[in-house]
Formats: C-alpha cells, structure tokens, sequence
C-alpha cells in the first residue's frame, strides 16, 4: 500500500486525536482544568479528625482535550495545503 503524504498527514492527526480523547476518557474524564494533585480524605486514628491528604497524580483536564482538539485540527486543515504533485509527463 502506497499512501500520499496527506494521507499520513491526516492520519496522524486522526492517532493525536484518538489518543488524546482515549487518553481523557480512561484516565478518569475531568471537565476542570488539568491537575497534578489530588486530594483524599483521610481521618486521624486517635482523635478522629477528618483532613485531606495531596497525593500526586496527573488528571488530564478539559483543557488538555481542548489543546489535542486544535493540535488535530490544525494538522488536518494543514494537509488540505499540501499541494498533489502530479506528473505533467504526457504519455504518448
């Protein structure tokens, strides 16, 4: 199979945008901004105190889909620039 450069051109975009929504969807889909921490409850053993402890985890964020989203998009409207080189040789 022979494929033009704008078809791999915009199958690339198609991988950035599959796997950058995938990405969101099973990492846990936020509709915030992107996180570097959460927060989980936890309570004291002896007096029984409810405080909430940070523990480091990347949640991509709506913003993270938003950025795949025009990363996409932009190479896929780019490939509508690259020229079809065709030949001009006429065949007798």
């Amino acid at each position: 199979m022979k494929f033009s450069f704008r078809t791999l051109t915009r199958l690339l975009a198609l991988f950035i945008l599959s796997t950058c929504l995938s990405w969101w969807w099973f990492s846990g889909p936020d509709v915030g901004w992107t996180k570097t921490y959460v927060t989980i409850p936890a309570t004291d053993e002896i007096t029984g105190i409810q405080y909430e402890v940070k523990q480091e985890k990347f949640v991509p964020g709506i913003d993270f889909v938003a950025a795949g989203i025009g990363l996409s998009f932009g190479i896929f409207a780019a490939s509508f620039l690259l020229s079809q080189r065709k030949s001009k040789i006429k065949q007798p």
